[in-house]
């Protein structure tokens, strides 16, 4: 009997590489296309670890949010929680010294793994945000999600925040990076977190955080950006205190939107006019960690 299941199992890791990722659309933020050896954090506060892609059994394991993980195939199998359809992945990771593997449900890790030193920016889509409203007498329904950020450090959770996405359209990629404060007092660090389309006409949001010295996390202003095919783009852009024209504790934003003309370069290309221009300024608040737009 304990042959077969080895050889059940085996099997299993086999056939994950040929399921496609594709038939999760919920899941596609996380990027996972048909590869192995992906490196990626824990994103629950507590997981457990499956000796097989199921919750038939007792947990072999149990690992915390920021421990890391490898990603070495997709299971056929599935399951829903919160709204999320998503695959069992194998997985392998180090605890206690000892090289360990097992299966763990892909919404129970982290979409693009950040960090900085020793701190860990772990975030993941949580659940469904679906939200309902009436037009013209009809209800429809606008499919979106809520997004959860984790500050790690050591296998303690220092902070953590969330916010919701606009749509799913934008859903269909997500990365990030991490900054240092770009000036601004009392920052150690500046998130950003990406959630982009893959057409022309869907925008890519840019969610900022502010990383203070007092561990805590400040939501900044969003970003958005979007174009269509050298026919119109719309670009936002902010300006940190540490950057060229920055002024202290001040986050600057200014937009520009362009349409294309019947008129065309030397490569053939649309020459463009500028439709619109707007600016605005944020003042941060070291003491209160507060940013509050400047009102003219």
């Amino acid at each position: 009997m304990k042959t077969l299941i080895l050889s059940f199992l085996t099997t299993l890791s086999i056939t994950a590489y040929s399921q496609d990722i594709t038939d999760y659309p919920n899941m596609r933020s996380w990027g996972l296309y048909n590869t192995d050896s992906i490196d990626r954090y824990v994103f629950a506060d507590t997981a457990f670890i499956r000796v097989s892609p199921d919750t038939k059994q007792a947990p072999s394991d149990t690992l915390f949010a920021g421990d890391n993980i490898t990603i070495k195939g997709m299971a056929s199998s599935a399951l829903t929680i919160r709204g999320l359809k998503g695959p069992w992945l194998k997985v392998a990771y180090q605890k206690n010294g000892e090289n360990r593997s097992g299966y763990i449900w892909q919404g129970l890790i982290s979409c693009t793994p950040l960090r900085r030193g020793d701190i860990k920016f772990v975030y993941a889509i949580e659940r469904t945000a679906d939200t309902s409203f009436i037009v013209d007498g009809d209800k429809r329904t606008e499919s979106r999600f809520m997004v959860r950020l984790k500050v790690v450090q050591n296998g303690k959770i220092l902070s953590r925040t969330s916010f919701f996405t606009p749509n799913d359209e934008s859903a269909n990629s997500s990365g990030g990076r991490v900054m240092t404060g770009i000036g601004l007092s009392n920052v150690q660090n500046i998130i950003v977190i990406s959630f982009s389309g893959e057409a022309c006409g869907i925008p890519t949001l840019d969610y900022y955080f502010a990383f203070t010295k007092n561990n805590n996390l400040v939501r900044f202003p969003d970003k958005m950006n979007v174009g269509d095919a050298g026919a119109y783009y719309h670009s936002e852009n902010f300006i940190f205190p540490g950057e060229k024209n920055g002024k202290p504790d001040l986050l600057l934003w200014d937009m520009i939107e362009e349409e294309a003309t019947d008129k065309t370069d030397s490569n053939g290309e649309p020459v463009m006019k500028v439709t619109a221009k707007k600016s605005r300024s944020f003042t941060w608040n070291s003491n209160t960690e507060t940013i509050t737009e400047v009102k003219k």
